[in-house]
């Protein structure tokens, strides 16, 4: 039960991501792109053409930490794979990408808490 709940609770995430970054104006491309070495929850087209990876992480209390403190290191590399297999796909070794964090917190009934961490690390792993 407690993972059908935790599922659910981040299916719900992505949903408030996929809509917030579209209400944004972002091209939604992949949504929970797999690959052998990792996979990313969303990966966008902003207008300037610049291709964004997004992980998004949420918490239903603060027992565990902020959201975006599950986004560790061992995870960025993971997802910076997954990015460079997805580049190398589509033959985009032209385009500038950007990893963003969107953290949603449910602490509050029907009003989740929203923190977009755009630029959170970079494609060496490292948090700018």
């Amino acid at each position: 039960m407690f993972f059908e709940q935790n599922r659910n609770l981040g299916l719900l995430a992505e949903e408030i991501a996929a809509a917030f970054f579209s209400r944004k104006g972002y091209k939604l491309l992949e949504r929970n792109y797999r690959t052998p070495c990792g996979e990313v929850d969303l990966i966008f087209q902003n207008r300037r053409g610049q291709i964004i990876f997004v992980e998004v992480k949420a918490r239903a209390t603060g027992r565990y930490g902020l959201p975006q403190e599950a986004v560790t290191a061992r995870k960025q590399q993971h997802i910076i794979r997954t990015a460079m297999w997805f580049l190398q796909q589509k033959g985009w070794f032209d385009r500038q990408i950007r990893f963003d964090v969107l953290a949603v917190r449910f602490l509050k009934k029907n009003k989740p808490e929203i923190e977009h961490i755009p630029w959170a690390f970079d494609a060496q792993g490292g948090a700018l």
